[in-house]
């Protein structure tokens, strides 16, 4: 049954005040963004949408961990990692989460990401370091796809997303 039938039910049925507590609550808990918990305690998020997209997969853990390090061709994931494909109005996108020991290693990995890429034939073009509301990122053009990538916390994020909502997506995430 939908959430919100329910809690209008509940309403009916409990009283206006304990009904509208519990529609708050649900509507809550469907906007909280998906957590992916790893070994020691590590979490980390996957946003529920992004830019009217949906969450349609998650994927965390080993499997994450090993698609993150094959995309790589070598072992760069770290303790906790996730990737979430949305999907939504004909548009895709893949979020890509790592969890570092702290910012100052989530830094370190975006800008050694950055020099790598900078040289070129990775099958990114276009590669430029950016800055909204304070927070530094970088972009990159590849596979049809804005690719944007930064240090949030201790978090490594990756988004890469279609052209027509890449800009507001970044923004949503950032």
């Amino acid at each position: 049954m939908d959430k919100m039938l329910s809690a209008r039910l509940f309403v009916f049925s409990h009283g206006l005040a304990t009904g509208f507590i519990l529609a708050a609550c649900l509507l809550l808990i469907t906007m909280e963004p998906c957590f992916a918990a790893a070994e020691g305690g590590a979490v980390v998020r996957l946003p529920q949408s992004i830019a009217g997209m949906e969450l349609v997969q998650a994927i965390e853990g080993d499997e994450a961990a090993a698609i993150i390090d094959r995309l790589h061709h070598g072992t760069v994931s770290t303790r906790a990692n996730a990737i979430g494909e949305y999907e939504g109005g004909g548009r895709s996108a893949t979020y890509y989460v790592s969890l570092y020991d702290d910012f100052g290693q989530a830094v370190q990995a975006m800008e050694d990401m950055a020099a790598v890429m900078s040289g070129g034939g990775h099958g990114f073009s276009h590669l430029m370091k950016r800055t909204a509301d304070g927070q530094e990122f970088y972009m990159a053009l590849g596979q049809g796809q804005a690719h944007y990538f930064f240090a949030r916390g201790a978090e490594l994020v990756w988004l890469a997303v279609d052209m027509e909502v890449a800009e507001g997506a970044v923004k949503e995430v950032l």
